[in-house]
C-alpha cells in the first residue's frame, strides 16, 4: 500500500506548478513493414506475420520543454494496445531499449523489438523521427544484417538503409520505472499478449526531464516502439515540465482539478 501511495504522490504532488501549455501533439510513426524475409531466422527472432508494422510514438512538445513521466493513475489508466499480438525479439527482447546492446542491432531484426522508453532507441542512441534523420543534422545509419530490413513500402516513408531514426549520442537519459514491473512483461522477450496497460505507476526521467533531440524547435521525444500486425490504440497521461518551470500533468479524459484534458493523448479506436 506504501509503494501504491508513493505513485501518486509523484504523480499528482507537483500539480501546484502548474503552468502554460507544453504539449503540442502525439506523432505516431510507421517506421517499418515487415517482409517475408524478416520472418527467415524466426527461431532466433520469434515469428514476425508478414506485414507487421513497427510504430513508434512521440510525444511533440514545445520549444524548451522538457518530459518528465508517462503514467497511469486511478481514473487515469495508461494503455497502448493492438488488435493483433505485440511482437517482441526472442533473442534480444528487452522492456526498454538501454537494455539492447548495440552489437545486437546488426542480427535479423531486433531493431523491431517493442518497448517502452524516454528517448533511447537503444543503448548507445536516441529515437529520432526518420523525416528529420539526415546525415547532415543527426543520422546514424546502423549495419542491419545482410537481407533483412529491406523493406520499401509507400506507407513507411523512407527505407531504413535510407534513414533508420538512430542517433548516436554518449548522452542519453535514464529511464525510472515505478511500480509496472508485471506490466512491462508483455514487452520482454516473448510475444505473450496483445496491451499494455498501466493503472497505478509510471515510467520517467528523474530531475529536470529530457527534451527532444532538437529540443529548442521540433522538440519530438521518442516514448514508445509497438510492432505488432495488428492495429494499434492508446490512451496516455504526461507529466511535462515547461520551459518556465512549471510542470503539467495532461490526460486522456476526464480531468480534475489542474489537470489538462489533451484531446491528442487518446486515439481514435
Amino acid at each position: 500500500m506504501k509503494k501504491c501511495a508513493f505513485i501518486v504522490c509523484f504523480i499528482f504532488v507537483q500539480l501546484s506548478l502548474f503552468g502554460q501549455s507544453g504539449l503540442e501533439g502525439i506523432i505516431v510513426e510507421k517506421y517499418y513493414v515487415s517482409t517475408k524475409k524478416d520472418n527467415s531466422k524466426k527461431h532466433l527472432s520469434g515469428e514476425l506475420p508478414v506485414g507487421s508494422t513497427t510504430y513508434r510514438i512521440y510525444v511533440d512538445m514545445a520549444p524548451g520543454c522538457h518530459f518528465m513521466a508517462a503514467y497511469g493513475a486511478p481514473g487515469h489508466p495508461l494503455e497502448i494496445k493492438s488488435t493483433e499480438s505485440i511482437y517482441n525479439h526472442l533473442d534480444n527482447g528487452a522492456e526498454h531499449p538501454l537494455r539492447i546492446p548495440e552489437r545486437s542491432y546488426k542480427k535479423n531484426i531486433t531493431a523491431l523489438d517493442s518497448w517502452i522508453t524516454i528517448g533511447p532507441a537503444g543503448e548507445a542512441f536516441m529515437g529520432v523521427l526518420k523525416e528529420s534523420d539526415t546525415l547532415k543534422d543527426f543520422g546514424t545509419i546502423l549495419p542491419f544484417e545482410k537481407g533483412f530490413l529491406l523493406s520499401d513500402k509507400k506507407e513507411m516513408g523512407f527505407a531504413l538503409q535510407k534513414r533508420n531514426g538512430f542517433l548516436r549520442t554518449e548522452n542519453l537519459p535514464k529511464i525510472t520505472m515505478y511500480h509496472i514491473d508485471s506490466n512491462v512483461r508483455v514487452l520482454g522477450s516473448e510475444t505473450i499478449g496483445n496491451s499494455f496497460r498501466i493503472e497505478n505507476g509510471a515510467w520517467a526521467c528523474m530531475g529536470k526531464g529530457v527534451a527532444g533531440v532538437d529540443s529548442l524547435n521540433s522538440n519530438t521525444l521518442l516514448i514508445a516502439q509497438i510492432t505488432t500486425k495488428g492495429q494499434i490504440s492508446y490512451e496516455l497521461n504526461l507529466m511535462l515540465r515547461n520551459a518556465d518551470g512549471s510542470i503539467v500533468n495532461y490526460v486522456a479524459k476526464d480531468p480534475i482539478e489542474k489537470e489538462v484534458l489533451h484531446k491528442s493523448l487518446i486515439s481514435n479506436k
